[in-house]
């Protein structure tokens, strides 16, 4: 799946206890550039200001990674979002999503009036953020 570098910090310094040496951010992106000579099981992807950790064998291309950055804001992404946004066709913004669906990188909501393909890995830097109440109530619609 996908999740933020400041997720996977914390899951590991939580992981390694209180007496064990400190680890940064700096010192995971580098073992996960090492990793990457092992096969495509990891990878690092920017995403605004951050990264995304990818810890599954699928290929992410650049459309992928344009959806991902697109949905960084809300969490989540339509095909009417990516077409007014991408000026991509119906048809291509369907292929990505569908993919990242397979993949389980992305949940899709059909309760909303258009279907919105929601991205997990954004979760926490989505809910991190210090968002207006009008924002807040934008994203719940």
């Amino acid at each position: 799946g996908l999740i933020t570098l400041e997720e996977l910090h914390q899951q590991v310094l939580k992981g390694r206890g209180k007496f064990a040496q400190d680890v940064s951010q700096d010192d995971l992106l580098r073992a996960i550039k090492k990793l990457k000579v092992l096969g495509n099981g990891f990878g690092i992807i920017p995403v605004g200001g951050t990264y995304l950790i990818q810890s599954v064998p699928a290929e992410l291309n650049m459309d992928h990674t344009v959806i991902l950055q697109l949905a960084e804001k809300k969490g989540y992404v339509t095909v009417s979002e990516i077409r007014s946004s991408l000026k991509w066709e119906t048809e291509r913004a369907k292929q990505v999503l569908e993919h990242l669906l397979k993949e389980g990188m992305a949940w899709l909501d059909t309760q909303a009036a258009e279907p919105q393909y929601w991205l997990p890995a954004l979760f926490t830097e989505l809910y991190s953020q210090e968002i207006t109440p009008e924002e807040a109530k934008e994203a719940t619609l």
